[in-house]
Formats: structure tokens, C-alpha cells, sequence
């Protein structure tokens, strides 16, 4: 009976403990974590994928650096790019012309 009650008690502490640390570190999401592309507006956004890119073009030869950066450009263009077509998919310009479609020509 004592066990049971010893058991219950640790895991009623270990349950409040994840709770109390969850609700402290929820205060400011990681950089550039899933959560904080959420929060953040479209102006950090672009701001950040500038610093991001600079750092990029100033890689040289680290190249686990460059790739880890490329990686994150695109993650920031996706989000961008999300965020501005919605739920729509991006399409280009569709020209009939007499023999099909796409085959532009000036008139």
C-alpha cells in the first residue's frame, strides 16, 4: 500500500515539475524554430532572411555553415511564399494560342 502511495506522489511531482518548466519556457519561442515563424510578422521575416542571406554569401569555404544556412533561406522563402498565396497553389500564365497552350508569341 505505501509503494502505491510513494508511487503516486512521484509521479504527481514529476507531472507538476514538466508543468511548472513548461509554463517558463514558453515565455519566447527558439529562433527560428516552427513556433517562432509562426509568431512572427512578415517584416521580421524579411528582415532576418536578409541577415540569414549575408551570412550565407559571407560562408566562404565553411561549407556545413553554407549548407545550413541555404537550408534555413529556404525555409524562410517557403513561409513567405505560404504566407502570401494562402491556400492557393502559385500557377503562371496560361496563352491559348491556335496550336496550344503556352506557345507565346508577340502579336
Amino acid at each position: 500500500m505505501n509503494i502505491k502511495k510513494i508511487v503516486g506522489v512521484g509521479f504527481g511531482l514529476v507531472a507538476t515539475g514538466l508543468g511548472i518548466y513548461k509554463l517558463l519556457s514558453e515565455n519566447e519561442p527558439q529562433k527560428y524554430s516552427s513556433k517562432w515563424f509562426e509568431t512572427v510578422g512578415d517584416d521580421v521575416l524579411n528582415t532576418e532572411r536578409e541577415i540569414v542571406r549575408k551570412r550565407y554569401c559571407s560562408a566562404g569555404d565553411d561549407f556545413s555553415l553554407a549548407v545550413s544556412l541555404e537550408n534555413l533561406l529556404s525555409r524562410f522563402n517557403s513561409v513567405l511564399s505560404k504566407r502570401a498565396w494562402g491556400d492557393e497553389i502559385p500557377h503562371g500564365p496560361s496563352y491559348h494560342r491556335e496550336h496550344g497552350y503556352n506557345l507565346f508569341k508577340e502579336d
